[in-house]
């Protein structure tokens, strides 16, 4: 029997076990609808642009170092923020997706 454990977290708590920001990308699906989904990571002041599954493994260890997941556990996987929605003028920090689930197998 495989036991599947999900912890949701917020994208704020994301960004402070990573060090770095989540970077949205927006592709327009049609006139009035836009997909929002994130691209990568980004420290503050920098361009460089951390690949999504190098900032999830830094997630994931960060969670095995503070005991919420056991150190037996090797692998796991993740979904990242993505919502399609009504086109705006303008998008707040609100407007952004706001969960990222990491998962694994006991």
């Amino acid at each position: 029997m495989n036991v599947t454990t999900i912890i949701e977290l917020e994208n704020r708590e994301v960004e402070k076990m990573t060090g770095a920001k989540l970077v949205f990308t927006q592709e327009q699906i049609d006139s009035n609808i836009v997909e929002t989904c994130v691209d990568c990571f980004k420290y503050d002041g920098s361009e460089e642009c951390i690949p999504t599954d190098e900032a999830m493994e830094r997630v994931f260890n960060q969670l095995k170092g503070d005991g919420v997941i056991p150190e037996s556990v090797e692998a796991f996987s993740y979904e990242m923020p993505s919502c399609e929605r009504l086109k705006k003028d303008v998008y707040s920090e609100q407007d952004m997706p706001q969960k990222v689930i990491l998962s694994f197998v006991l």
